[in-house]
């Protein structure tokens, strides 16, 4: 039991410090030029040339590497509550100190989301244990469950960054809001998590380094986070951080456990009670995501004058 609660304190420790980075970029994008997701070459200049953004990208990746320690030891449904824990510290904090306010609509998203994920971890079974063999062998031989697996991510990511760039004209034209960037971000974020699971599971069953390199995963890590990344600092100039962080980590999670599904080979829970409860933490996860609204009530014209902050929303 003792090692069971140091390495979920440690899955804890690895979310906060993983919402932590999203303040530092928050404020690294509030002090950037306006962002397009069109010019993929610019935003990673500005990013990797902006010191705030570097501090908060060596958090992140410190909350990463606790992940992947913590991954190895506590069972991917139990690990979800963990990881909401610190989502919803973050949407506390941009509700009490960046003066972000969420409508009923949202508030009632964000408490789905929060059971969704408690009835997910009750559904976790001690079944299944998932061995580097299956996983190295299974990458090997089917290059295209690789590419079934990524090509969703990939292709939500980039209809979702030509959408968010077009601009709508009217007069009651409406900006899009941070469910549609969450969803890009997110699957891409969880993509990238799926990598990071890999990473764990080959190094603790074959204690190699060059086993892991060998492996398609640190490559898959690397490549889907870097895209989340830069999808994430455009949403974050432009949108609510706790909408997005909400939406972002509902998609996240889901991607990661079905692609943790077909990629680890982890069984779907088979017994009746564990069965129901899994699925339904993924129907009310869904739930909340289309509950949320899908762009920002555009509230008084802005009386500030033009600059990086005109892509903020106006939220009552």
């Amino acid at each position: 039991m003792g090692p069971d609660l140091g390495y979920a304190a440690l899955a804890l420790l690895a979310t906060t410090i993983y919402y932590i980075a999203f303040l530092v970029f928050r404020i690294s994008a509030r002090r950037m030029e306006p962002l397009r997701g069109s010019r993929p070459f610019r935003v990673a200049r500005l990013m990797l040339t902006d010191p705030i953004w570097l501090g908060g990208g060596l958090l992140l990746f410190l909350g990463l590497g606790y992940e992947v320690v913590a991954f190895s030891r506590v069972p991917l449904p139990v690990a979800q509550p963990i990881f909401a824990a610190g989502l919803v510290l973050l949407v506390w904090f941009a509700v009490r100190f960046l003066g972000e306010r969420l409508s009923r609509r949202e508030w009632a998203s964000v408490a789905l989301f929060v059971l969704a994920t408690v009835l997910i971890g009750l559904s976790a079974t001690s079944g299944g244990e998932v061995r580097a063999e299956h996983t190295l062998v299974g990458t090997l031989k089917s290059p295209w469950t690789m590419m079934a697996i990524c090509a969703p991510a990939l292709v939500i990511a980039t209809l979702v960054w030509l959408v968010g760039d077009r601009r709508a004209g009217g007069r009651h034209a409406r900006k899009l809001a941070g469910v549609a960037y969450g969803l890009g971000a997110g699957a891409c974020a969880g993509l990238a998590e799926a990598g990071i699971r890999g990473i764990s599971i080959v190094y603790m069953d074959t204690g190699s380094v060059q086993a892991v390199l060998e492996s398609f995963y640190p490559y898959l890590t690397i490549g889907a986070a870097a895209i989340a990344l830069g999808q994430l600092q455009v949403a974050l100039q432009r949108c609510r951080i706790a909408i997005i962080a909400v939406v972002l980590t509902v998609i996240g999670r889901t991607y990661l456990i079905l692609g943790s599904t077909v990629l680890f080979g982890e069984d779907w829970p088979s017994e009746p009670v564990p069965f129901l409860l899994r699925t339904g933490g993924f129907a009310l996860a869904l739930t909340a995501l289309i509950m949320f609204p899908r762009h920002e009530d555009p509230g008084p014209p802005d009386p500030r004058p033009a600059g990086g902050d005109r892509y903020l929303p106006t939220v009552r």
